[in-house]
């Protein structure tokens, strides 16, 4: 570990260094805590490679200008008052940390986080800038999310949007790992869900829901968390009881049906039949316009005027 005293000097190698005055291209052998330093701005490290982990925490940060090129470790910037993810490192070995901020936009984010990305807690409307792919867990709930679009394409682990304004699940990731959560939104329809889910569905406190259609598949002994109302239309009754994810997290989990027991139910089949023929509809209404608009041009395209001299 880098250990700053009150003047940001460290030992490394023998030599003593100062983060404000570090030669372009220097590789900071351990962490970089910055944690609640009361700090306004970044010493310039843009050119800095940090071998551990760089905390900036928990000060008054309004931007990650300065920010190092490489983190080999965890970036925490959380807790901030960061607008803009501009200067962030591109390349970060472990955990993103930016939720509690004032983010309304992830543009500048890496392209790829192999472990977790937080971006909760921030004022954000759309996910686009957010990573292609992130190898753990996508958190970006209590946010202002009107839509899904620009999420990952895959995540490694959960993904958590509840508690946001989403009225559908357009521009969700086609894969997720484990547990996909939704809740807490207001949603009227679960299509564009990813297609397939590592552990359970949770779309519970969606009062306006009143389908399962386009939830995602899950493996056997995985199921849905949904409302009483739903539950209840399925005819199935409650299983509940604690659960250890495996992962250290310990809940109570209100587990409606499990996937393998809807996909038979009657009333679920016969609303598959009815959106398989919406869709066969839709399509061949489009198939129709195209086919109408390709005259049209046809004939603009034959038609020419009389040609005449004045």
């Amino acid at each position: 570990m880098a250990e700053l005293n009150r003047n940001f000097d460290f030992e490394q190698g023998g030599k003593t260094y100062n983060l404000y005055n570090l030669p372009d291209g220097f590789v900071i052998e351990g962490d970089v805590n910055l944690l609640d330093k009361g700090l306004s701005k970044l010493p310039d490290l843009s050119k800095v490679k940090v071998e551990g982990n760089f905390l900036c925490c928990y000060n008054q940060l309004t931007s990650l200008e300065g920010a190092p090129r490489e983190v080999g470790g965890d970036f925490r910037c959380d807790c901030n008052k960061i607008t803009s993810l501009q200067g962030a490192p591109q390349k970060v070995g472990g955990e993103f940390w930016c939720n509690s901020n004032k983010l309304t936009s992830l543009e500048g984010a890496p392209e790829t986080i192999n472990s977790n990305f937080h971006c909760d807690e921030n004022e954000l409307t759309s996910l686009k800038g957010a990573p292609r792919r992130v190898g753990g867990n996508f958190h970006c709930y209590k946010n202002k999310l009107t839509s899904l679009i620009g999420a990952p394409e895959e995540v490694g682990g959960y993904f958590r949007c509840g508690q946001n304004e989403l009225v559908t699940l357009g521009g969700a990731p086609r894969k997720v790992g484990k547990t996909f959560e939704c809740q807490e939104n207001k949603l009227v329809s679960l299509r564009g869900a990813p297609a397939e889910v590592g552990k359970d569905f949770w779309c519970n406190d969606n009062p306006d829901l009143q389908s399962l259609i386009g939830v995602s598949k899950m493996s056997e002994g995985h199921g849905i968390r949904c409302d009483d109302a739903l539950r209840d239309k399925y005819g199935f009754t409650e299983d509940d009881g604690f659960i250890d994810d495996g992962d250290g997290f310990n809940f109570y989990k209100r587990m409606a049906m499990y996937y393998k027991d809807l996909i038979v139910n009657p009333i679920y089949q016969n609303e598959v039949k009815i959106e398989e023929l919406r869709q066969k509809k839709h399509e061949e209404k489009k198939q129709k316009q195209a086919q109408l608009k390709a005259g049209f041009e046809d004939f603009k395209s034959r038609f020419k005027p009389d040609e005449r001299e004045d």
